[in-house]
């Protein structure tokens, strides 16, 4: 349907800004930018999965005809029109709310008569079609497992309709880029332009790259060439479609390809412009009854012929490069790993994740193939109430703690809460825990987890043992990836290897937390291997494990070869501290933790393990100080954790 009406819209705006033109003469013009959207990987990879992009797309360009038409037809229903689908779209995608300046562009420069009116109307109509959004309390009030944002209380609502949960997220790539452009020194007057001009350059630069990508050159030159067409043939309709592309790119530079969608479209109109004025306009045929352009004639035609072929050949390279891209009838990541995940839980087991959740919630809420399992959002603990997400209408077969006997407000409260539901659970149900770095980086939880299967961690309790050997749930794991890897070009697949870079890294802190040092090395070597994961950090991370494992001599031939290759690193500092530590030479392992902090300055490890050194040193006054200093860079309940036992030990020794 999106291809269906920006095929029509392109035919309107062709008919918009050449009034001479024929119907028979806007067909081709109009044909070309649709088919070129049709077969792009974003496109047609996001149209094969229930997502919100290509509906958005759907309501973009069916406002944009609607407001068309209206033009055209000087018929005021068609803004009504628009107005409802735009209040719509908001309910499905809520950046549609930047159209609203373009929109007022068009209404203020097409609206001749009635215009408060039809102002009033299509706003009345707005809010009809916004009116959607007060389902999202009605069925919140049901606590179904998918609950975003939870909006039953009326500050909830409005934080959800907002996203002001992820407003940090928003434009802050380009913003990232502005701070880049203002900190070039230059006068107070002048940082304000240079910023902009970065971050505007910055955008510019993302879309053409990514126009260039998706669709090849000619969407590019397209694009631009519509764009001036379109500047010169009809003002406030270039204002409206340059805003719509210019807050798009802007806001999504940082993600790019279906988050584009919008910007994919008025390229699409654009570039059908510049069709129809190279293959109409600049290369029009002239009659045959004037002899004299006889070779005039010829060459147009030829030119027409090989611009026409060259748009279809690269409409036929996007068929055949994108089509292995986008068949996923045995590739969904969802299907290949969590399918099996879910169906080998416990039976009655309580399964706590986060990272496959969206998908876990799918197949238990929608396709039912484990009405047995209760599935836990491991999100939900880290809320301002958990106790607000975990109630007991939402899990009536799950044991919640009370309340009443918690407060919240920090991490290490909401982890409290988190370890008591863990804990009485346990007691009578299997407690599965999905692997989950981002849970384990945050909470000391990892060394609490018992290996079991495949993704899975078990929870312990006095009658819930697992006997797994440490490996097992791994190996199962790399069976998983290998089998996947037999299918053709899926290594080369970026999204599929950034699924796994969640997972992978989660077993290694797993190993690492329960001291199982032989195993981790065995991650480590599948995330170098595999993924190509050879930096500082990784090379840190088999320092680390081979000295917590006795192995010195095999550390410090380690340390050599990082220090060869990143000898300037934060993490070869903190590196070399380490091997200095276990070598007993403390005042090097000093000296060194202290570069690793100067290069690092808010960095917590550093001046952790320096308090640790002066502690075996016999420098006590030193050591305390400096375990003061950590405490204030603190980043997780694990460091704050590691502080408290080496305050537990100085007490005690005392």
């Amino acid at each position: 349907m999106t291809l269906v009406v920006l095929y029509l819209s392109t035919t309107k705006i062709i008919e918009l800004c050449f009034p001479e033109s024929s119907s028979e003469s806007r067909e081709v013009p109009s044909l070309f930018p649709p088919a070129l959207l049709a077969f792009s990987f974003p496109f047609w990879s996001s149209s094969l999965v229930a997502e919100v992009y290509t509906l958005h797309a759907f309501f973009t360009v069916l406002i944009i005809y609607f407001l068309l038409l209206w033009k055209t037809n000087n018929d005021s229903r068609f803004l009504f029109l628009a107005a409802l689908c735009f209040g719509l779209s908001s309910g499905n995608h809520a950046t549609v709310a930047f159209y609203l300046p373009a929109i007022l562009v068009l209404f203020l420069a097409w609206g001749k008569r009635n215009k408060f009116r039809n102002l009033g109307i299509s706003s009345l109509i707005f809010l009809l079609g916004f009116s959607v959004y007060l389902y999202l309390p009605i069925r919140s009030m049901a606590e179904p497992i998918i609950d975003w944002g939870n909006p039953e209380t009326l500050q909830n609502f409005f934080d959800q309709v907002t996203d002001r949960r992820h407003s940090e997220l928003h434009f802050s790539k380009i913003n990232e880029v502005a701070e880049e452009g203002s900190s070039i020194k230059v006068q107070p007057i002048l940082d304000k332009i240079t910023s902009s001009a970065s971050a505007t350059g910055y955008v510019f630069y993302r879309l053409i790259d990514d126009l260039a990508r998706q669709f090849t050159w000619v969407m590019v030159i397209g694009f631009m060439g519509g764009a001036i067409l379109c500047a010169r043939k009809n003002r406030p309709l270039f204002i409206f479609l340059f805003l719509i592309a210019a807050v798009n790119a802007s806001f999504f530079v940082g993600w790019r390809e279906e988050s584009y969608f919008p910007s994919y479209i008025v390229a699409c109109l654009w570039t059908a412009l510049f069709f129809y004025w190279l293959l109409f306009e600049k290369l029009c045929v002239p009659s045959k009854e004037n002899p004299s352009q006889e070779k005039t004639r010829q060459l147009n035609k030829t030119m027409r012929f090989s611009v026409c072929a060259i748009s279809g050949a690269c409409i036929f390279w996007l068929l055949i490069s994108n089509f292995v891209k986008v068949d996923r009838s045995d590739n969904y990541f969802a299907e290949a790993y969590l399918k099996k995940a879910i169906l080998s839980l416990d039976d009655e087991s309580i399964y706590v994740t986060e990272i496959s959740w969206f998908y876990m919630a799918y197949y238990m809420d929608v396709m039912r193939l484990r009405d047995d399992v209760s599935l836990v959002k491991a999100a939900d603990f880290l809320e301002d109430d958990p106790s607000s997400y975990l109630t007991p209408k939402r899990y009536p077969d799950l044991s919640l703690p009370n309340p009443e006997k918690h407060t919240f407000g920090s991490t290490e409260l909401a982890f409290e809460y988190m370890m008591e539901f863990l804990r009485q659970n346990a007691k009578d149900r299997p407690v599965v825990i999905e692997q989950n770095w981002l849970l384990f980086k945050e909470f000391p939880l990892a060394e609490e987890l018992l290996p079991h299967k495949n993704l899975l961690l078990k929870f312990p309790s006095y009658n819930n043992k697992s006997t797994a050997d440490s490996l097992d749930g791994f190996n199962e794991f790399k069976s998983w990836i290998e089998e996947e890897l037999k299918k053709p070009g899926l290594q080369y697949e970026s999204k599929w290897i950034n699924k796994l870079i969640f997972y992978l890294p989660s077993f290694a802190n797993h190993f690492h937390a329960t001291k199982r040092y032989q195993e981790e090395r065995e991650v480590l070597k599948v995330l170098y291997d595999f993924l190509g994961l050879q930096g500082p950090g990784w090379h840190l991370q088999m320092v680390d494990n081979l000295i917590l494992d006795g192995k010195k001599n095999e550390g410090r031939r380690q340390w050599e070869k990082m220090r060869k290759y990143f000898p300037d690193s934060f993490q070869t500092f903190l590196a070399t501290g380490l091997v200095q530590k276990s070598e007993k030479d403390y005042q090097g392992a000093i000296d060194s933790f202290s570069m690793a902090s100067n290069i690092k300055p808010d960095a917590f490890r550093p001046i952790f393990e320096k308090s640790i050194v002066m502690l075996v040193a016999g420098k006590r006054e030193q050591a305390v100080a400096n375990l003061k200093v950590a405490e204030k860079k603190i980043e997780s309940l694990k460091d704050l954790k590691k502080i408290r036992n080496i305050q537990q030990f100085l007490e005690a020794a005392s």
